[in-house]
């Protein structure tokens, strides 16, 4: 048999809906970091900043991101163990721009089964034709674990092309999501947070980032956490909140590993002020406009398609397990 010692069976509810048999409890959030608002200048002194003239442009800039997808949820038993799983895949690429002018770069394509309560595939199992499932495990139990395991090897598939992309002199590579490493390398790497769940600053800051202009940034602050490196961090307006938009609308996070120094910091913030707003979509043209900038949603439109027909990857999936399911 295929599966081993696992009774593996399709959960038939669709996989946008969750589990129809929910177990487990949510996992523990990650400890907060501490934050230092006066690396660059005192707190009672910030106000938006504007790009400082002559700053470094890059002569190479790229942009890293990764899509993916649960294509069936299933459930698992060995014993009276039950544990959740899910055939899952991911994509991740680059493009470079140049100019005027976007090239589509090195491209990735994985397939996992992911499962929790430490359970696993003894080998990687074929569904049909160039559908080969890596079987990954986490020991934890939680309904939601085979999707974080899965975006877990998207997240270091990431790294690892964002590493090699930005091992070049004159390059500035710009990671779709927080940065995942600290290491040095030749060129520059930042992290691009296009959905904010925390502004890290209060009080009176706050009314700076609401005051930041389009292509303008705030000061540099600092973060530390114990579950990560620390970094040096800033927000950029993209472009100008509409009439009746949220004061914050148009806002990104960028973020850089603090062993590059704080003057090299201060450099990729000026670069990114001035270089990423010309790559900002319309309202119109994306419905993430302006955070999902032009190349990183081209790219994630390729890399989609290179993920093949969902509808017809979960038939081959639910063909082998009922093959599997009558010889159990």
């Amino acid at each position: 048999m295929l599966l081993g010692a696992l009774d593996l069976r399709l959960d038939p509810w669709e996989v946008e809906y969750g589990s129809e048999l929910p177990l487990g409890s949510p996992a523990e959030e990650a400890p907060e970091s501490a934050v230092d608002v006066a690396v660059e200048r005192a707190a009672a002194d910030w106000q938006p900043l504007e790009p400082r003239a002559g700053f470094a442009a890059p002569a190479r800039l790229v942009f890293v991101d990764g899509v993916r997808r649960i294509e069936a949820r299933v459930i698992s038993r060995v014993g009276s163990v039950l544990c959740h799983g899910a055939f899952g895949s991911y994509a991740v690429g680059c493009v470079e721009a140049s100019g005027n002018t976007a090239s589509l770069g090195e491209t990735q394509v994985e397939r996992v089964l992911a499962l929790d309560s430490g359970q696993s595939l003894p080998e990687a199992l074929e569904v049909g034709p160039a559908l080969s499932y890596r079987p990954v495990s986490s020991a934890v139990s939680d309904v939601d674990e085979p999707l974080r395991r899965l975006q877990q090897e998207m997240r270091l598939a990431e790294e690892r092309l964002a590493r090699q992309q930005a091992d070049r002199a004159d390059t500035l590579v710009v990671s779709d999501g927080p940065l995942r490493f600290a290491d040095p390398v030749r060129g520059g790497a930042v992290g691009l947070i296009k959905r904010i769940h925390e502004l890290y600053v209060g009080g009176a800051l706050l009314g700076c980032l609401a005051r930041i202009p389009a292509g303008w940034r705030s000061p540099l602050f600092a973060l530390a956490n114990p579950q990560r490196f620390s970094r040096y961090s800033w927000f950029l307006r993209l472009a100008a909140p509409r009439r009746g938009d949220a004061d914050m609308a148009g806002l990104v996070r960028l973020e850089v590993a603090d062993a590059v120094g704080l003057e090299a910091a201060r450099g990729l913030a000026d670069a990114t002020s001035a270089l990423l707003p010309r790559f900002a979509p319309s309202r119109g043209r994306d419905p993430r406009a302006p955070q999902n900038l032009l190349p990183i949603g081209a790219l994630e439109s390729q890399l989609r398609r290179r993920l093949g027909d969902p509808r017809l990857i979960r038939r081959h999936i639910q063909a082998l397990l009922a093959r599997e399911a009558v010889h159990a």
